[in-house]
């Protein structure tokens, strides 16, 4: 343990505890808003029939031949190994994606599995 005298000195060095104390009494949390292009892009799966006839799940979320394009991004050519898409906000580069690939959209990397941040559960 440590004296009283000790922990005044520690105080005097490194004043942290009032920072502490006046970060846990906060009212309010700002609210941190989504950017419109997420940052992982997780390829699930393609259906693929024909050029003309397809269905893709990116994000859980469906892209067809004939919903091709939303607010985020374009898919151009879909194959039945993988899709060729531009994002909308970045340069027109065409980003290649495998199934069960995830594009890291800083950087561009791709890399095997689902790599979105995925909730830990609750453990009681």
């Amino acid at each position: 343990m440590m004296s009283s005298d000790e922990v005044n000195i520690l105080d005097s060095i490194n004043p942290v505890v009032e920072e502490i104390d006046s970060f846990f009494e906060a009212t309010e949390i700002p609210k941190l808003t989504p950017s419109i292009i997420e940052d992982v892009l997780f390829l699930s799966a393609i259906l693929y029939i024909n050029q003309s006839h397809w269905t893709v799940w990116i994000n859980e979320k469906t892209y067809t031949a004939e919903d091709a394009e939303n607010e985020t991004l374009k898919i151009t050519k879909v194959t039945n190994n993988n899709i060729e898409f531009e994002l909308k906000d970045m340069t027109k580069k065409i980003i290649k994606l495998s199934v069960n690939k995830s594009l890291v959209v800083v950087g561009h990397r791709i890399i095997d599995g689902d790599a979105r941040v995925k909730s830990k559960p609750v453990l009681l």
